[in-house]
């Protein structure tokens, strides 16, 4: 009978310590942008360690799922107590929220330092090239971008960086939505290069929101684990100041009676009344 008891007493402690683990687990649910070399990254900006032996279901049926985890995918992540996500459910149509994203934030990768982009700057040809290929181990850093409205819903985004010698089309990026773009790298600690968004062109490099050139970004790799680059372009260079593209089909009126300003000399501009 003792040896009855005391197995009954080990079977009831180990099922109050599965409870307790599992209660410190914590769900939360978002949309997926970016799942590669053992990471997950939401559109939230917040990146996760996954452990190697995820359990990736299906989120309405909780089985097996023939759903990859990839960008515009939803999901339901379970983190362990230590923040590692150590289960995903999937899911193509958006999933009732759940959980807090502000209770594992404490778990996220690193956000890189944000650099000053000031509106005046010197061109490319006259910047110092400060690129080095680190030689330290190599982490994953994530480059996102949210570009405007006015970029053509078919455009490629690329990056361009110095190490590159200005490739405009250096580092090709991947669409997640209309208006944003990612890509994952993995960089040496201490590599350091300055870098810009394009679409495919110097014509179509980036510009400030008064139209005018920026200086590059600058990308260090230090040592830790992960970085997260997050950008903003306000415009490209192949579109007006105004942010739209030159309108063809405009006739003079009295208010404006040269809406043709770049006509070549000796072409008659319209005067009111004519």
């Amino acid at each position: 009978m003792r040896s009855a008891g005391a197995v009954l007493v080990a079977l009831c402690l180990a099922i109050l310590a599965s409870v307790g683990a599992g209660a410190q687990s914590i769900r939360v649910t978002g949309q997926l942008l970016a799942y590669q070399g053992g990471y997950v990254f939401f559109t939230t900006g917040d990146g996760f360690r996954v452990a190697p032996s995820v359990a990736i279901t299906d989120a309405k049926t909780g089985g097996p799922t023939t759903l990859r985890p990839q960008p515009r995918i939803w999901a339901q992540a379970t983190f362990d107590a230590q923040g590692t996500v150590v289960a995903l459910a999937l899911s193509c149509a958006p999933l009732p929220p759940e959980g807090d994203f502000a209770l594992v934030r404490r778990f996220a990768i690193a956000l890189s330092s944000p650099y000053p982009n000031p509106d005046l700057v010197q061109p490319h040809s006259t910047l110092p090239v400060h690129a080095t290929q680190g030689s330290g181990r190599p982490v994953v850093v994530l480059f996102q971008v949210q570009v405007p409205a006015t970029t053509p819903f078919d455009a490629s985004i690329y990056i361009t960086t110095d190490a590159s010698d200005w490739n405009p089309q250096a580092i090709p990026m991947q669409r997640v939505d209309a208006l944003h773009f990612r890509v994952v790298e993995r960089l040496n600690v201490g590599t350091v290069f300055h870098y810009l968004f394009t679409r495919g062109s110097f014509a179509s490099e980036e510009r400030s929101q008064g139209g005018i050139e920026v200086k590059p970004r600058t990308v260090l790799v230090t040592n830790v684990d992960d970085q997260v680059y997050s950008s903003i372009v306000y415009r490209w260079a192949d579109q007006s100041t105004g942010g739209e593209l030159m309108q063809p089909n405009v006739f003079p009126t009295p208010y404006n009676p040269a809406p043709f300003p770049n006509l070549p000399p000796g072409i008659h501009t319209p005067a009111p009344g004519d």
